[in-house]
């Protein structure tokens, strides 16, 4: 999935005082020379706690990486195997909960004072640690050395709302730090653990200049139980299946299958809790709009279940899909729906990629198993539909990472070997590692959308054409590189 670096999220710094709600002169002085104290003691910290060594590989280190930093609720902005770099990012305090925050202001604050009073003055009396306002930027560095691999992390904090470049970026306040790191080594070394293959927790001990005490390693079974409810502790997912038309329209044989695999996918390989799945079959308008919202407002039950900034989120649907006969637009096809009036009954596609843009997911990624060309692989759905036109979504009208059935006026074939719908199955197959598999991709242990995108268009349009003597080719919109799953061995 997604999946998703931001390995010591530790809150920024603003300084705030009741007499002035603004950054003066001295306000800047106050604050890098608060930097240039802190920077030294953060280097220490760094220096003896933010390296340590481990037995495993570099691959796994980096997936270790990649969860950890999903784990404690960031995002990776920029990663770079080769190289063994990722680049994460959070805002403020995260990871730290505001409790932790208060045990940092508890423990920092009159050394805060102190420092800056000199620039300040008495004013010095009234300023607060406040993570409001800031990102904390935490990079990771992953070395191999002498059969091992060695992790250093690194950590600074930006301003959103700094006015000069030299006081964007910050040091955090030393106790944030220090609690940051024991949060990653703590997250990291479960995640490590349950990827290094037959080896016993002890031999992926590590080994740094001050090994933190930890207690006894569970059994590797208990480690992956508890692994798999915590990778994305946050995400939500929402899988419809819409099977049973009644007498409107032929039924989509597999819509149900499609939507227990998903769901069997989505807890056992992405991680997400069970109490987080939003999981229906055979939905109704009127269920559509109380799980994504309406065209007044996108505040339905998706909306009230995702943590902002903090939840990744999953849609999958597979049913049936209409296009407007009279504005050509795309439609998801409730079962209580009247094809001669898509435009009343029918949900606009539009109408669900603008809503998923307004909930403040960290990602949305979507699946649709559907088509929009009027037609079925049980035959046509709307009288006279052959000829109407859709207008394809495009990239740019939003955020989401989607992948579709089909292209413009193709029909979305069924699996009946497989008991699915060709797209399903050949996406499924993609999620679970396929896709990484030369020739479609590199084989780094990571599923990316362009890898994705070329098993797809490889698999599933040869499929179609060999089997059913038709074109089917998958739309993929967002960015080639995103990672949007990391297969469990």
């Amino acid at each position: 999935m997604r999946y998703a670096l931001r390995i010591i999220s530790v809150a920024s710094l603003v300084l705030f005082t009741t007499a002035c709600g603004s950054f003066t002169a001295s306000h800047n002085r106050a604050i890098l020379k608060l930097d240039s104290a802190w920077l030294q003691s953060n280097i220490k910290i760094l220096e003896s706690d933010g390296r340590r060594q481990f037995k495993a590989t570099k691959q796994q280190a980096f997936e270790a990486s990649q969860l950890t930093i999903r784990r404690l609720g960031m995002v990776v902005e920029e990663q770079n195997y080769e190289t063994g770099f990722l680049l994460a990012t959070a805002p403020a305090p995260i990871p730290l909960t505001m409790s932790e925050w208060a045990e940092v202001q508890t423990h920092d604050t009159d050394e805060f004072r102190t420092i800056i009073s000199e620039e300040v003055g008495t004013l010095s009396l009234f300023a607060i640690l406040d993570p409001s306002g800031k990102d904390v930027l935490s990079n990771v560095f992953i070395t191999e050395k002498e059969g091992k691999v060695e992790v250093s992390i690194g950590l600074r904090l930006r301003s959103t709302k700094a006015t000069t470049e030299k006081v964007k970026r910050l040091q955090a306040p030393p106790t944030a730090v220090r609690m940051g790191i024991r949060k990653f080594w703590s997250a990291f070394e479960g995640e490590l653990g349950s990827l290094v293959g037959r080896e016993t927790p002890a031999e992926i001990k590590p080994v740094a200049s001050r090994p933190a005490k930890k207690p006894a390693s569970p059994p590797k079974s208990a480690i992956q139980k508890s692994v798999r409810s915590e990778v994305n502790p946050y995400a939500v997912a929402v899988i419809i299946g819409n099977k049973s038309y009644g007498d409107r329209a032929p039924t989509v044989d597999y819509a149900h299958n499609d939507a227990a695999a998903m769901k069997q996918f989505i807890l056992e390989v992405l991680g997400l809790n069970e109490n987080n799945v939003i999981n229906l079959r055979d939905v109704t308008r009127a269920d559509m709009e109380a799980v994504f919202g309406n065209d007044r407002t996108p505040k339905g039950k998706l909306w009230q279940w995702v943590r902002p900034r903090k939840s990744d989120v999953f849609v999958f649907y597979s049913g049936h899909g209409v296009p407007g006969l009279k504005d050509g637009r795309e439609y998801l096809w409730p079962v209580d729906g009247n094809l001669t009036t898509p435009e009343i009954f029918g949900y606009p596609l539009e109408l669900l990629y603008r809503n998923l843009d307004q909930i403040e997911a960290r990602s949305v990624t979507v699946f649709i198993d559907a088509c929009f060309s009027g037609e079925s692989s049980r035959g046509t759905l709307i009288r006279g539909a052959s000829g109407v036109r859709v207008t394809p979504k495009k990239s740019a009208e939003s955020t989401c990472t989607i992948l579709s059935a089909t292209s413009q006026g193709q029909v979305a074939s069924w699996d009946d070997e497989n008991g699915h719908g060709l797209f399903t199955k050949h996406l499924l197959d993609a999620l679970k590692g396929a896709a990484d598999e030369k020739p479609y991709g590199n084989g780094d242990g990571r599923v990316t959308l362009i890898e994705i995108k070329n098993y797809l268009d490889s698999e599933m349009t040869y499929a179609a054409r060999r089997r059913f003597g038709r074109e089917q080719n998958a739309t993929v919109i967002g960015q080639p590189e995103n990672v949007i799953v990391i297969p469990r061995q």
